[in-house]
């Protein structure tokens, strides 16, 4: 197996690891499988189900704090798009729901390739049927466009994917292994060659325990690549602070 190892050059790719309030006396080697970082990101799509066969009444859908007004139980697309634009937290153009029940809500616009928030559905207002609700499920969790020109930066988060023993970014929504943080890249990374290439493996060292880490000034503060509770958890060995 090879494995790329590149050399930064310009200002941009400097590694800044003001992250790591003190050093470990070990890193682990790893190979960073490029294929998992993405470049664009990924935009979310969640599915609003309508359960229990309600003959009347409204039920509401709740986005990063803020509610919709009711909605009809057996409302339009159209009109599940439009409850939910009316939110200043999505936005005109942000959202476009399908189906009729499940809806299928896909994040566009301004909240396109981001891991925003899943929305939270209440029933309480539907009426008739089996014991009505209305629910939500994270069809595709949506990621951050995190890795610009190939850069992973020192400080992202990282798993390691199970059928291949390469590191991926961490992602506690995935079920290929990354969803359990392994550590914190020590190094940064560009996957991009300078004839313009982009290489399929790169290595890097990882932080994985007896190290102190500030969370504020880790790259990525939400979605891929970022510290979340789980990930905490995880890293036990680590002292995590402000």
């Amino acid at each position: 197996m090879s494995v790329d190892l590149s050399l930064q050059t310009t200002t941009y790719q400097v590694a800044d690891r003001r992250w790591l309030l003190a050093e470990p006396d070990v890193k682990l080697n790893v190979t960073l499988d490029i294929s998992k970082f993405s470049q664009t990101g990924t935009s979310a799509v969640q599915t609003v189900s309508i359960t229990g066969a309600p003959t009347g009444g409204t039920w509401t859908a709740t986005f990063n704090g803020q509610t919709t007004s009711a909605i009809a139980y057996n409302a339009t697309a159209a009109a599940v798009q439009s409850a939910l634009t009316a939110l200043s937290s999505v936005g005109a153009n942000n959202v476009t729901v399908t189906g009729t029940g499940p809806y299928t809500v896909t994040f566009t616009g301004a909240l396109a390739s981001k891991a925003v928030p899943v929305m939270t559905a209440s029933g309480a207002g539907l009426t008739g049927g089996t014991s009505p609700a209305a629910s939500v499920a994270n069809t595709t969790p949506g990621s951050n466009a995190h890795y610009p020109n190939g850069y992973i930066p020192s400080g992202t988060a990282i798993g390691i994917v199970t059928a291949t023993g390469l590191a991926a970014p961490y992602n506690a929504g995935a079920s290929d292994g990354s969803q359990t943080c392994y550590g914190i890249t020590y190094g940064d990374c560009r996957a991009v060659r300078q004839n313009g290439t982009i290489a399929a493996k790169v290595g890097t060292g990882a932080v994985v325990n007896m190290a102190v880490v500030s969370l504020i000034r880790l790259p990525f503060q939400a979605g891929t690549g970022s510290i979340d509770a789980a990930a905490k958890t995880s890293l036990a060995q680590i002292r995590f602070e402000a």
